[in-house]
């Protein structure tokens, strides 16, 4: 028996021995295996890679490049660059409905247009260039005063009320200079500053009586006119500034000095409020022989322009025609030969620095 167990034991070590040489001849059969299949890839690829291609035609060097194509890029281009700056051009004049031109006081408004007044150059104020008589603002203003004097059958009318649409648009410059141009021919004119709420003329220093003394019934009318610097121009300042400009407006006393003071001038210049938002123009238009209505070029939209002249003529007033001022001929196209516009004004009526005008007095 103790031969058997020996034998046994030698049995077991062998067949441990026997079953690690196993694996180890699996292994090795593994890895040869993954060998022998490594090799035959590498000799199918070595035979895909040989050069089987043949040179048919020697390739020529092109004598410019195929692409990007420079003259055909450059005229697309242009023509799409044509194409947009056109659209835009029209698109801004379809939204831009401002009055620019005497053809929109035409066609638009169913205004006389009675003339053009340039832009002031920079620096400069307009009232200083009225004094120069070879200035264009002063050349421009002489030509709307020779159309007044074809506004009526009997030449110049005998009380004109300047107004505008909004503030700030050159109306008391342009009552004026049309009060200076008139007096330099001869007549004697009288300038009235109705704009109850702002006045733009000052008298002295000395005098608050003015237009709201008169239609009050504190003052006399001859009281309250003052002499200025220029020969047969007369000024009526507005006086002390009421707290109920319409309604001195609104009274018959109105009436009743216009037609004193056109007794004893030949021309009554009114200097009104603007026509929008006030009631003052509307009240003066229909108590006067003519309305002269004034429009800065480029600034009056078309609707604030047509709500003030259907105001105006809903007050039976008889307007004489149009001036656009500050006009920019280069901007609009428009073949008139001067440079146009005034100086910057504030926009918001009674607002903005004062920009009160004095006339020198004659004691």
């Amino acid at each position: 028996m103790n031969g058997i167990k020996g034998q046994l034991l030698n049995l077991r070590e062998k067949s441990i021995a026997y079953t690690i040489l196993q694996r180890e001849v699996d292994t090795n059969r593994s890895l040869y295996d993954a060998l022998l299949q490594r090799f035959k890839e590498v000799g199918v690829a070595g035979g895909v890679g040989e050069n089987l291609v043949s040179v048919v035609d020697r390739a020529q060097t092109p004598g410019a490049p195929f692409s990007p194509n420079l003259p055909l890029n450059i005229l697309l281009g242009l023509f799409a660059g044509m194409v947009l700056g056109f659209g835009t051009a029209f698109a801004i004049e379809f939204i831009d409905d401002t009055i620019k031109t005497p053809d929109d006081l035409t066609e638009r408004l169913g205004v006389t247009p009675l003339g053009l007044i340039p832009m002031a150059p920079k620096g400069t104020n307009v009232t200083d260039l009225l004094d120069v008589s070879r200035s264009e603002i002063a050349e421009a203003y002489h030509s709307v005063r020779t159309a007044l004097q074809f506004a009526t059958d009997h030449g110049v009318p005998r009380s004109i009320v300047i107004t505008s649409a909004r503030a700030a648009e050159g109306k008391s410059s342009t009552a004026l200079a049309l009060a200076q141009n008139l007096a330099n021919l001869g007549a004697s004119v009288l300038l009235v500053d109705a704009d109850l709420r702002k006045p733009s003329f000052r008298g002295p220093a000395s005098a608050t009586e003015g237009l709201s003394n008169l239609l009050a019934g504190s003052e006399k009318v001859r009281e309250c006119i003052h002499k200025t610097d220029v020969e047969r121009l007369f000024l009526l300042p507005g006086g002390q500034i009421p707290p109920n400009p319409a309604e001195l407006l609104a009274s018959n006393r109105l009436r009743t000095v216009i037609d004193e003071v056109t007794e004893w001038f030949d021309v009554v210049i009114v200097d009104a409020p603007p026509v929008l938002g006030l009631s003052d123009a509307p009240l003066l238009s229909s108590v006067c022989e003519g309305t002269l209505l004034v429009f800065e070029a480029g600034k009056t939209r078309r609707a604030a322009a047509l709500n003030a002249v259907r105001r105006l003529r809903s007050a039976h007033a008889n307007i004489l025609g149009g001036i656009l001022t500050k006009y920019n001929a280069k901007a609009t196209g428009y073949g008139y030969g001067y440079g146009y516009g005034y100086g910057d004004e504030p926009y918001g009526y009674g607002k903005g620095e004062e920009n009160t005008r004095q006339i020198e007095l004659i004691s």
